[in-house]
């Protein structure tokens, strides 16, 4: 499915709402260059090996990186969170 979105002038884009819940609940979304554009992909959703690739280059520890993924999660899984 292709969709047109605009770019405002303070450069944000609006996900229309069902491009919104195909990223499921989360608050983050990760975004990814890939040839020809961007992937977006909700933050809970990613692996702590995934959180490592991208995150383990600016020097978070898995350890850390763990523990933020948890309380994202516990965030997400929270009513009200």
């Amino acid at each position: 499915m292709r969709v047109l979105l605009k770019i405002s002038p303070q450069n944000q884009i609006t996900l229309r709402r069902d491009l919104r819940a195909m990223l499921g609940p989360c608050s983050h979304v990760e975004v990814e260059p890939v040839k020809d554009g961007l992937m977006l992909r909700g933050a809970v959703a990613m692996s702590i090996e995934q959180a490592q690739a991208v995150y383990g280059q600016h020097g978070f520890t898995q350890e850390v990186l763990r523990e933020a993924l948890m309380i994202v999660k516990r965030r997400r899984d929270t009513p009200g969170g």
